[in-house]
């Protein structure tokens, strides 16, 4: 009689806790794979919208905590993520296994608070998209974490392809345009660029609403001198390329991210010389901008910044980063590291220019091209347009 009574009462205290876990834990995915390293795939069943999701056994005993998920693939309706593992005290890897759960927990209940240590609680998280408080641009938060950074099946200089980590930053959606530059130019009285003489009338003011929403082309250093201004700066090679580039995954080959959309060029999508050869490819972005601007025709060229297929903005939101204009970053042409290569231009004289351009073919348009900037020189160069990047601060967060 005792026995039954312990075991009527064990069963109530079990449903309790299922009800209490369902209530208070919500589950976001299955773990498909552990490798050794820590890293491990998932599969949910809807996008994963958080950097750390808590793991428990099936005792409901935590584990440890999955960090920066990134997508690296769907299956069907199943969307499936790459992520790393991080123990908890008392636990290691080994008692990690396909099958269990990630789920979300909420730091602000108790019962999640007690459950979870104090050092596996959420961190705060910063804001998805900012607008800066000086130029007014908006920018999109690029998360912290490791990514691909190279190719090994592109050009040799940029090789090798390596997993590498940067902290949260923020870059511009948008390229700078002509009518960016010039507020910039009206707050600190730099010269105009020659080749605005005859697109303003003698106030200053654009004559041709078009061409102020192009990209503006400039020199390294009248990029860097508005990123200043604008309390920015130009992005290095690492934070553009991780910006631009389809998160394909820890343990997949580079070839799945070429562009900003995933390995296969799609005519018609970006700002590339084929998008140039026949009138039908992109027709939907150019019929826009015929209306936008009561154009009868679209000169093969620039198109304004804003202006762009939903299908060729990056994973992070970024636009244009494989067409339009190509743009400065802030690092010197050289190696990388591990890559032996020679080139006499390897050194501190150039500036790696990244992304396509409306000239530019699908090969030079790929999102781990390195081209140079800075002949003859840095000030006299005007080749590139450009965007800009800030670190994350305390200001940001939600």
């Amino acid at each position: 009689m005792l026995r039954i009574k312990f075991i009527v009462v064990f069963m109530i205290l079990a449903v309790f806790c299922i009800l209490l876990y369902s209530k208070d834990i919500e589950v976001a995915g299955v773990i498909d794979s552990v490798r050794k390293d820590g890293y491990v795939t998932l599969t949910c069943d809807s996008g994963l919208q958080q950097t750390e999701y808590a793991v428990f056994n099936d005792s409901n005993v935590l584990l440890g905590k999955i960090i920066l998920p990134e997508k690296i693939g769907e299956e069907g309706k199943k969307l499936r993520y790459m992520a790393k593992f991080t123990a908890a005290a008392n636990f290691s890897l080994s008692l990690l296994r396909p099958g269990l759960h990630i789920v979300i927990v909420d730091p602000e209940r108790d019962f999640d608070r007690a459950l979870v240590p104090e050092q596996f609680q959420y961190k705060t998280v910063y804001r998805d998209r900012i607008i800066s408080s000086i130029d007014g641009r908006e920018m999109v938060l690029v998360v912290a974490g490791k990514f691909l950074f190279g190719s090994s099946h592109g050009d040799s200089d940029e090789s090798p392809e390596r997993e590498i980590y940067l902290p949260d930053f923020y870059i511009d959606v948008y390229e700078v345009s002509n009518s960016d530059y010039k507020a910039f130019i009206d707050s600190t009285g730099v010269a105009i660029p020659s080749d605005w003489k005859d697109r303003c009338s003698k106030e200053g003011f654009f004559t041709d609403t078009y061409f102020s929403s192009l990209p503006v082309i400039v020199s390294y250093h009248e990029a860097a001198a508005y990123a200043r201004w604008a309390g920015k700066r130009l992005p290095d090679e690492k934070e553009w390329e991780k910006a631009a580039r389809f998160p394909s995954g820890i343990d997949k080959p580079g070839q799945l991210s070429v562009y900003t959309w995933g390995y296969i060029f799609r005519e018609g999508i970006s700002n590339t010389s084929e998008f140039w050869t026949d009138e039908r490819k992109g027709e939907n972005l150019k019929l826009t901008i015929k209306q936008r601007y009561n154009l009868q025709a679209i000169i093969k060229g620039y198109i304004p910044v804003n202006l762009y297929e939903p299908s060729a903005v990056s994973y992070y939101g970024c636009v244009h980063m494989d067409g339009n204009a190509q743009e400065w970053t802030d690092s010197w042409y050289r190696p990388y590291e591990n890559n032996y290569r020679k080139d006499k231009r390897f050194g501190t004289q150039y500036k790696v220019i990244r992304g396509g351009a409306w000239f530019t073919t699908r090969k030079e348009s790929r999102i781990t091209d390195r081209k140079i900037g800075g002949i003859p020189d840095l000030y006299k160069d005007r080749i590139a347009g450009f965007r800009c990047v800030r670190d994350a601060a305390p200001g940001d967060r939600k």
